[in-house]
């Protein structure tokens, strides 16, 4: 593959179950080289739901209702990505195969939920930290706080990906 549009056809073509364990093997490896630090799928909806509130865009969904199509909407999306683009364009050449998948509501869940976090990771950094039982998520743009703007036009973007108007 050469380009990301070849990236996102290819996405697009993946039955539900390969999507999902292609999304979940891509955010696996780009959470190896852009940690996030986050240790659950809590925290990771806590990260979601701070960046919502601070763009005023109501909540993130705490499920999608098509997992699958999630999931290649944020393959095709991380194809586009400089630093994703080559990880995407790897697992793509030769989807991941898994028999022990039985495709529960749980695992496509957390599959896309991992590949949100790292597609929200290859725009900003954040920190999640608990401090006297109170969370706190703290954003960052290199090495400047982000605009509420580019905040909302964030959480935009990823309620569209999870196929949510805003």
């Amino acid at each position: 593959m050469t380009d990301a549009s070849h990236a996102e056809r290819a996405a697009a073509a993946l039955p539900d179950r390969t999507a999902l364990l292609a999304l979940e093997e891509l955010a696996h490896g780009l959470g190896r080289a852009f940690p996030t630090g986050l240790t659950n799928p809590m925290q990771a909806h806590e990260v979601l739901r701070e960046l919502f509130a601070r763009a005023g865009v109501g909540a993130p969904p705490s499920r999608t209702d098509d997992p699958a199509s999630v999931a290649r909407r944020v393959l095709a999306a991380l194809a586009r990505e400089e630093g994703a683009r080559e990880l995407v364009e790897e697992v793509l050449a030769d989807p991941p195969e898994d028999d022990q998948m039985g495709g529960e509501d749980l695992v496509a869940d957390l599959a896309v939920l991992a590949g949100v976090i790292a597609f929200l990771r290859l725009h900003v950094s954040f920190r999640f930290k608990r401090d006297d039982s109170r969370n706190t998520v703290e954003f960052r743009l290199e090495k400047k706080p982000l605009s509420d703007g580019a905040l909302s036009s964030l959480a935009r973007t990823v309620l569209g990906l999870m196929n949510r108007e805003p």
